[in-house]
């Protein structure tokens, strides 16, 4: 069981659940109690990592249901999910920003994870990290989280050599 999160009303929680040998979004009450599946395939796949939307309506997810991990919206009953992001070859740990009109995740590509944000409909993603290691070699930057003014991003970075904590803007600028 894995990336467990609040639902806005703070009486559910989502999370992950491998039953039957494939890792989907579940939902159940603060008590533990009524879980109910939200996910269910396609047959084979992961889907992971859930975000509820601030209002509740929405949740993001990592699903490799196109072949590679890809960031996904649905309706929070689990219906009409919908692919948002195309490109790299890994996207995972997608976040809602506090007004929800805006979506922040990691990217792997080139041998490394990348910060992107975008607009939660898919559109206008910019990259906003670009560190290099002490070697040279590009920096993982993963768990992405807004501020609760929606104006930065915190997130973890290997950069100089382990992980430590970094803040940006929604620019990628000010580390």
């Amino acid at each position: 069981n894995s990336g467990a999160t609040f639902h806005p009303n703070g009486s559910e929680i989502l999370f992950t659940l491998s039953s039957g040998g494939n890792p989907d979004i579940y939902r159940m009450n603060t008590e533990g109690k009524n879980l109910k599946r939200i996910t269910d395939g396609p047959k084979g796949s992961m889907n992971v990592e859930p975000s509820v939307s601030p209002d509740g309506k929405k949740i993001a997810f990592s699903s490799d249901r196109s072949g590679q991990p890809m960031v996904y919206i649905m309706n929070y009953d689990g219906s009409d999910p919908k692919r948002v992001t195309f490109a790299g070859d890994y996207n995972s740990t997608p976040r809602f920003s506090p007004d929800g009109t805006k979506l922040v995740f990691a990217g792997y590509d080139k041998g490394h994870f990348d910060l992107f944000l975008m607009n939660s409909d898919g559109t206008n993603m910019i990259r906003l990290t670009s560190a290099k290691k002490p070697s040279g070699k590009g920096a993982n930057n993963e768990e992405p989280s807004f501020s609760p003014d929606g104006q930065h991003i915190l997130f973890a970075s290997d950069r100089s050599g382990k992980k430590q904590l970094y803040l940006t803007d929604l620019q990628g600028e000010n580390e």
